[in-house]
């Protein structure tokens, strides 16, 4: 990021429930242990990511075109740059281990130009 750049937000989301136990839910584990949280980006753009979690947890970040970025059992921690290249659309996986639970918040930035 420039010194000029400004920071645009593209998503963020606080205090989310990561592990919570829904027996109607779709996925056939009863937990919602993986969220994913989808995010639109301009092309040619860099991306960061930063999560906390009150328990350590999996983060991932992907493009249409694959999987850029990944930490695994983490607490807080900041992923990127990535560049956004061609894409239009990324996503933010969040993973915890099945029966655990945890509060997790997620702010996902690019530059302006």
């Amino acid at each position: 990021m420039g010194i000029f750049s400004k920071e645009e937000i593209l998503l963020e989301q606080n205090n989310v429930r990561l592990g919570e136990f829904d027996p109607t839910n779709s996925t056939g584990t009863c937990y919602f242990n993986i969220l994913k949280f989808p995010f639109d980006v301009k092309k040619n753009r860099m991306v960061r990511v930063h999560v906390v979690s009150e328990l350590p947890i999996d983060v991932a970040v992907a493009s249409s075109v694959g999987l850029v970025g990944e930490v695994g059992g983490v607490t807080e921690t900041t992923l990127g740059p990535y560049s956004t290249k061609n894409c239009t659309d990324m996503c933010v996986f969040l993973g915890i281990t099945p029966g655990d639970k945890s509060t997790v918040s997620v702010k996902v930035w690019s530059d302006s130009k």
